[in-house]
């Protein structure tokens, strides 16, 4: 080796004294995403052009989708100048998105629906986490965190729940893609299958079942909201709309979901364990809650009482809208086919199961309280 070798660039060296560390972190990053960024954008404008919103299409979807494709089909030295924003947008961005889903959500809305519009969806979600942590894990041999990032995808939101509780589980990559996946592919049929179901019922079988009705079974069974409000409208406006309240309780669901996953004592047993990093576990409860939930309480409270102003509310749902897009984007660039085969069909099994379960219990429910 030359001894030149050994010394530093004086051009690197300049460069490196003059730029402290932490911006070099930003500044990478930043412009590493914004490739991302104006993909996540362009995957809004998709999915409100009107041959694609019918669909209930969702830009999560989308931009998981498209971050797929580019990943397995696009040369890995292509992507490598992306993974700096790409790590931005499934941690930092991610969050915040989490958060700021809390201005979707108002508390007078919930009551209105009545007590059944409250009971029967929170009823199916933990029916949903309990049935999905059992037959995954003692019936179909998945891991405890897999199962649940399923389970709650299926019983919360569809993709934003899978991809908030990985966040808090701390799933690798290829399984939040896997159950996003079977998020999207079931809550696909389901928002089709619904109204050939309020059809059959109402038309052939002549069951006595009104709109508020089965836009609460809708509402409490369907994963993703544009799923929820898609089927809801093919149905009838009153049907969406309960749909949509109903749905809304489920996600207002996803915050304490969030504190109480934190703060399961399984996770205190793992981090104790001798050999891991968190040996000892002598922190504080409190850092164990995800800053994110709280702040989607805090948002949905300050949107409950009236202090989010109205013109500033299309534009910061926008922008939710695009932090979420670019996490599903960049999860997406990190997912491989291979991964996913590699998965098997257990995961796949699950969420079928969980689909059925959604159907049964929920048509169950709704026709105790009717």
């Amino acid at each position: 080796m030359s001894p030149l070798s050994t010394v530093p660039n004086a051009a690197t060296t300049a460069k490196s004294i003059s730029t402290p560390a932490p911006l070099v972190w930003w500044r990478d990053r930043l412009l590493s995403l914004l490739p991302l960024g104006l993909l996540a954008a362009l995957t809004l404008v998709l999915t409100r052009w009107s041959a694609l919103a019918g669909t209930g299409l969702s830009a999560l979807t989308l931009a998981m989708g498209l971050g797929m494709l580019a990943g397995n089909l696009l040369p890995r030295r292509w992507l490598a100048p992306l993974a700096p924003g790409a790590g931005l947008a499934r941690q930092q961005l991610l969050r915040l998105g989490v958060a700021l889903y809390g201005l979707r959500l108002t508390f007078g809305a919930v009551v209105a629906l009545g007590a059944a519009g409250v009971v029967v969806p929170l009823l199916m979600l933990a029916g949903t986490l309990l049935a999905g942590l059992w037959l995954g894990t003692r019936l179909l041999g998945l891991g405890w965190r897999e199962a649940l990032v399923i389970s709650a995808g299926s019983a919360v939101c569809g993709a934003a729940a899978a991809i908030a509780v990985a966040s808090v589980v701390r799933t690798d990559d290829r399984q939040t893609a896997v159950a996003v996946a079977t998020v999207v592919l079931f809550g696909t049929l389901g928002m089709f299958l619904y109204p050939s179901l309020h059809e059959l019922a109402v038309q052939q079988w002549q069951w006595p079942v009104s709109a508020r009705l089965f836009g609460i079974f809708t509402g409490a069974t369907l994963h993703e909201v544009a799923q929820v409000i898609a089927s809801g409208q093919m149905v009838g406006p009153a049907v969406a709309d309960a749909a949509v309240v109903a749905k809304m309780v489920r996600v207002l669901a996803l915050a304490p979901l969030l504190l109480l996953i934190a703060l399961w004592p399984q996770g205190a047993k793992e981090a104790a364990a001798p050999g891991t990093a968190s040996a000892g576990l002598g922190r504080p409860v409190l850092k164990c809650v995800p800053w994110f939930a709280l702040g989607f309480i805090a948002i949905m409270a300050l949107h409950s009482a009236g202090w989010v102003p109205a013109e500033w509310k299309p534009a910061l749902i926008v922008f939710d809208d695009w932090l979420l897009a670019c996490a599903m984007l960049a999860i997406g660039l990190h997912t491989r086919l291979s991964d996913l085969l590699h998965a098997g069909r257990r995961p796949l099994v699950l969420a079928g199961l969980l689909f059925v379960f959604l159907i049964s219990a929920g048509a169950l429910l709704c026709w105790a309280v009717a």
